[in-house]
């Protein structure tokens, strides 16, 4: 077996459950968000006006990230087939409280089995019966007693144990996680590892691991706002007038929370922008976590400013990991500058 390959596999597999999942994500998260800004701590335990509503519809959509995971994953191994299986096993993982590590093992069980189901011969005339019968129940049933006799319970004490770590995180423990978590995000920008990162922040902010989530959240806009600051401090010197424009665009897609609008610098100077952009990425969010800030939206870097838990050191966070990124992009240009459509000055 070709454990290369494989391993290459089941990252793809992962990585397009996260996509399905994020849309998830992105809109329970904001929904929860605004729940909480307007209407107070006092959302969660009711739904008696608009914002406890609105929590209500934020929490049950987060609610389903480990179906949906479960359900992608399999969609990404076993095709249609693998779907309906995955989500009830899914729907199952997350009522016993295995979060997300559960989803992930379900897809996996599920998609790996239907795939192998598929393979098993069978007359012509009971193709549709098999797709549409057999496979369907054998999986569910297969797998949702793995599920409830064997892994559930384990994977529930993982995820029991991990929440109660990432919420008790502090001190050195909590700058080196921010700082793994915002070069992780930096480092392929919307890319497989970012889509890991994501994944591992949420499931942290779903549960109240809100040092863990905002380091994810703020390595988001970081990127890209730091190559804005790098071609204002680099001008023509370093930088191409499409970059220079690409750069606009980067400051309000940085805003907004949007890491690919780094893309275009990292395509065009791979070796001097993606460790640039990891290095100031991993420092503003580990400077983030020193002074000990947190915020409890899914909002990213800029627009969670006003809901930080200190304004001031969680803008001072940002600016350091821009800056720095900025000046080390440009330090590193001046050695070997790749744009030969200036002048020499």
């Amino acid at each position: 077996m070709n454990w290369k390959k494989f391993g290459k596999e089941l990252a793809n597999h992962f990585q397009t459950g996260v996509s399905y999942m994020i849309p998830l994500v992105t809109a329970a998260g904001l929904l929860t968000s605004i729940a909480v800004i307007f209407g107070g701590t006092n959302v969660w335990n009711q739904t008696s006006n608009i914002w406890g509503n609105l929590r209500l519809l934020g929490q049950t959509g987060l609610g389903f990230i480990p179906v949906i995971i479960a359900a992608y994953i399999s969609y990404s191994i076993a095709d249609r087939p693998g779907l309906a299986p995955a989500f009830i096993v899914g729907l199952v993982a997350s009522s016993m409280g295995t979060g997300f590590l559960g989803g992930m093992l379900v897809g996996l069980l599920v998609g790996y089995l239907v795939e192998w189901l598929k393979k098993i011969p069978m007359s012509p005339r009971l193709t549709s019966v098999k797709s549409l019968i057999i496979i369907p129940f054998l999986a569910t049933l297969i797998v949702g007693f793995i599920l409830i006799y064997v892994v559930g319970d384990p994977i529930k004490a993982m995820t029991v144990g991990l929440t109660a770590w990432l919420k008790g995180m502090s001190g050195t423990n909590a700058v080196l996680m921010a700082a793994l978590l915002g070069g992780m995000m930096a480092v392929d920008m919307g890319g497989p590892i970012n889509k890991i990162a994501y994944a591992f922040g949420m499931a942290a902010f779903t549960s109240g691991g809100y040092q863990a989530s905002t380091a994810m959240l703020m390595a988001i806009g970081i990127p890209p706002l730091g190559m804005f600051l790098a071609t204002i401090l680099g001008g023509k010197r370093l930088y191409s007038d499409a970059e220079i424009e690409s750069g606009r665009s980067a400051l309000i897609m940085g805003i907004v929370g949007i890491t690919e609008g780094t893309i275009p610098f990292a395509v065009a100077d791979p070796v001097r922008v993606i460790p640039s952009i990891i290095v100031g990425t991993s420092i503003g969010c580990a400077t983030n976590a020193f002074f000990g800030t947190v915020q409890k939206t899914a909002l990213s870097t800029v627009m969670a400013i006003p809901f930080s838990s200190n304004v001031i050191l969680y803008t001072i966070a940002i600016l350091i990991g821009v800056v720095i990124e900025a000046l080390l992009v440009n330090f590193l240009k001046r050695f070997t500058r790749h744009n030969t459509n200036v002048e020499e000055g």
